[in-house]
């Protein structure tokens, strides 16, 4: 049965206007993730003294259902709704990433709040939202900005000494602007001008912006969640650089990241322990992951379940030598392709589309889908220490799944052509 153009149903209107490769290729990943789990999971549940050993899988089902469901739904949403939408969302899931600091912690962090049949982690469902939140404060930041431009004729200069003149400039406003909190304010003379109102109001959203992500990531870092904190880094810096702000405002971040490294190493013990012990080569479940990627062999893997049965978190963390031992190194390979796939894709849609909102909020939730299957990749070949990083639609984890399926079908309606919706 085939769907013409001509039919005015929503379901028509979806199914000709919806991006099918990214479509198929994530429903792709989600069957191949099924296959991987049902070999994994098992192990961990019997090791966990479960007694039905397929609890993990019969889980797995159900978070499935849900995400494509979300997936599906978001996807048929008009941009304008989800920029509503989530307008009331994100202050929501910010309060609940809140009210985690007042569960008991789970391997040394408060990041779920457990509601007895299920666990929820707000900070995995924030991402997206962030992500749409932090494009809505960037294209009123460009909008002020270009019309300050036409106000004062600015114009746009380039060269190395002006871009080193910009970041002293911005070190000595962000310098007054701290010593002026401690003056007594005179009160102004007159009304301000067009071009000191749209000042004021560009500084407000900036301020507004560094607010919001210091504030999230300050939580983050209480729970401790050193990972989840990088990866709303990622955001903000990737839909800051993508929306062509002041390149001082981004070295100056990028040096503030870099000088909060050895804060967090010295004040955060989990984070200095996973340092440590990758430093020290003394990682139990790194080491089997590796031993096992050696010994399997090219095309159909091992078959020893030598990892599945001694690595604790092979059903997450380690999902991707699971992967390996079960299949060999050439459907790995395939598997990093198809998400090489699915992130390049994107883009090249996204770098089609005129909607600021719709780069900016895309750039964001791609950015950091990318990060997470970039480090857990990394985790996993032992290049970088282990911090919990889920490999989106393969690993388990219900608000990671679900949180990745709803990002997908925020992503399926912010490259959905708009007129096909009227």
């Amino acid at each position: 049965m085939f769907i013409r153009r001509t039919e005015n149903n929503w379901l028509a209107k979806w199914w000709l206007g919806v991006d099918k490769i990214i479509l198929f290729s994530v429903l792709a990943l989600i069957i191949f993730g099924i296959v991987i789990q049902i070999s994994a999971s098992p192990y961990q549940a019997r090791r966990m003294g479960l007694s039905d050993e397929y609890h993990f899988v019969k889980n797995i089902f159900v978070y499935i259902w849900i995400g494509i469901g979300a997936m599906i739904t978001i996807s048929t949403i008009k941009v304008q709704t989800i920029r509503k939408y989530a307008l009331f969302t994100f202050p929501f899931i910010c309060f609940l990433l809140f009210v985690t600091l007042f569960f008991a912690k789970t391997k040394g962090a408060s990041r779920w709040i457990n509601l007895g049949f299920m666990k929820i982690q707000p900070s995995e469902f924030l991402k997206p939202f962030f992500a749409i939140v932090i494009a809505m404060i960037l294209v009123r930041i460009k909008e002020l900005g270009n019309a300050l431009k036409e106000n004062t004729n600015q114009k746009k200069r380039n060269g190395v000494f002006v871009f080193i003149l910009r970041i002293m400039i911005c070190i000595s406003k962000f310098f007054g602007a701290f010593i002026s909190l401690f003056k007594r304010k005179s009160k102004q003379n007159g009304e301000l001008t067009e071009v000191q109102k749209l000042k004021k109001r560009r500084k407000n959203y900036i301020f507004l912006l560094a607010g919001i992500t210091l504030v999230i990531c300050g939580i983050l870092l209480k729970q401790p969640d050193v990972g989840m904190t990088v990866t709303f880094g990622v955001i903000f810096l990737s839909e800051i650089i993508a929306a062509g702000l002041p390149w001082c405002i981004v070295v100056i971040g990028i040096a503030l990241a870099l000088c909060g490294i050895p804060l967090i190493y010295f004040f955060l013990p989990h984070f200095a322990h996973r340092v440590n012990q990758f430093l020290s080569d003394d990682n139990y479940q790194l080491q089997k992951a590796l031993e096992a990627i050696k010994e399997s062999n090219l095309l159909f893997g091992g078959h020893s379940n030598n990892l599945k049965t001694v690595v604790p978190d092979i059903h997450t963390d380690f999902i991707f030598a699971a992967v390996i031992e079960e299949t060999g190194p050439i459907l790995a390979i395939l598997l990093i392709l198809m998400f090489l796939t699915l992130i390049l894709h994107i883009l090249y849609k996204l770098k089609t589309k005129d909607n600021l909102f719709v780069v900016f909020a895309g750039i964001g939730i791609t950015s950091y889908i990318t990060f997470q299957i970039l480090y857990n990749l990394i985790s996993t070949l032992g290049i970088g220490p282990t911090k919990g990083m889920t490999l989106p639609f393969i690993s388990y984890g219900g608000s990671s799944f679900i949180s990745s399926c709803i990002a997908i079908g925020i992503i399926l309606s912010l490259l959905q052509d708009q007129n096909l919706r009227r």
